[in-house]
């Protein structure tokens, strides 16, 4: 190959390159991830994706009470798993360490972006959506660790496992006997925690 022919084909191959370069970043900055455009989503995920299914970045709009929350896509979050005194109810008091318990929550999710996780039932008869909250992605890999398991082994909740939502039963009831042995939250100021 003479020098002439080498001098064409470097440039052609230069002009090549500067197009994919081009074609790459117009569609990195359009908004369109180009590892997902070519398969390649698992290898090169955001910190906004995760691999567990059901798995949301949301936005809280306003906490409720102790154990639901509205965010600012519409839905109403009921926390699974657990059940917090009353404050809210209709025809029903404020139960003994209800404003306690809705405090705690608020203060941590009001107006925050949180992570909510499903378990397997998706909503109640309410039409709330059930869910698992965590304060970070980082803390996602251990049901402790989620909001609702904090309100329980603190006592601000005791554990209600409604079927087929019973995955981490085992987790919440052991929570929930930490707390009561200790005399936690509820279990230490009311003289009859949760009475209905």
């Amino acid at each position: 190959m003479n020098l002439k022919t080498q001098l064409i084909w470097t440039f052609i191959s230069i002009i090549g390159l500067l197009a994919i370069i081009t074609i790459v970043f117009s569609v990195e900055s359009s908004g369109i991830n180009f590892a997902n455009s070519l398969g390649l989503n698992s290898q090169f995920q955001s910190s906004s994706q995760s691999s567990k299914p059901g798995l949301e970045k949301v936005k809280v709009k306003s906490v409720v009470d102790g154990d639901t929350i509205k965010l600012t896509d519409g839905r109403t979050i009921r926390y699974l798993n657990i059940d917090t005194p009353e404050t809210k109810k209709v025809n029903t008091p404020v139960r003994c360490f209800g404003p306690e318990a809705s405090k705690f929550n608020k203060d941590r999710v009001d107006g925050q972006e949180i992570w909510i996780l499903p378990d397997k039932q998706n909503t109640d008869k309410y039409d709330r959506h059930l869910r698992f909250v965590f304060l970070s992605q980082e803390q996602t890999d251990k049901i402790e660790n989620s909001l609702n398991a904090q309100m329980v082994r603190l006592g601000y909740a005791r554990t209600s496992i409604y079927k087929p939502n019973n995955t981490y039963e085992k987790q919440f009831w052991a929570l929930q006997k930490e707390a009561t042995d200790q005399k936690l939250g509820v279990w230490g100021s009311c003289s009859r925690p949760f009475e209905e």
